[in-house]
């Protein structure tokens, strides 16, 4: 039993040493530009910004980035244009500050149809599980542009090149 716990704290001092030695290597400094996917709640428009879809994501300098984020909302081709600002660089994570605008065309059941375009500001957390394979979560607020605002939430997922 005394042999089992001993080889417990090893272990435990082990795996800690090893996580000090991956948290020394920043993930995030080497790679700009990934691709994925971003979900976005809520999701329903037109009281909403529907940006959920395919992800296009680039970190300037390692601190300032960019995204568009393509979707379908009805029939018609949608996107969001987002731009970030890191105020945490870490090794493993990311947080950032953000702000973008949701740009869709929505036909709400007997009326014609409309241009949306709600403003979101948020902040978001950003993590590397590889130096190429990051997920994001993002918390924020939307409104104006027709729509009646609320919260956001968002998952995501990147692979950088």
């Amino acid at each position: 039993m005394r042999c089992l716990k001993i080889t417990g704290v090893v272990l435990i001092v082990l795996l800690a040493s090893a996580w000090a030695v991956v948290a020394v290597e920043d993930l995030s400094r080497e790679n700009g530009f990934g691709t994925g996917l971003q979900l976005t709640f809520p999701m329903t428009p037109p009281h909403a910004l529907p940006a959920s879809g395919m992800s296009l994501r680039i970190w300037l300098v390692d601190l300032f980035g960019f995204e568009a984020n393509f979707f379908v909302v009805g029939s018609s081709l949608s996107f969001t244009p987002r731009a970030f600002l890191k105020v945490i660089n870490l090794p493993l994570a990311d947080l950032y500050l953000g702000v973008g605008v949701g740009i869709f065309a929505y036909t709400p059941p007997q009326d014609a149809l409309m241009l949306y375009t709600p403003l979101q500001g948020f902040v978001g957390l950003e993590m590397r599980l590889t130096p190429h394979l990051a997920v994001n979560g993002e918390v924020g607020i939307f409104g104006l542009g027709g729509t009646k605002g609320g919260v956001t939430s968002g998952l995501g997922l990147h692979f950088y090149f």
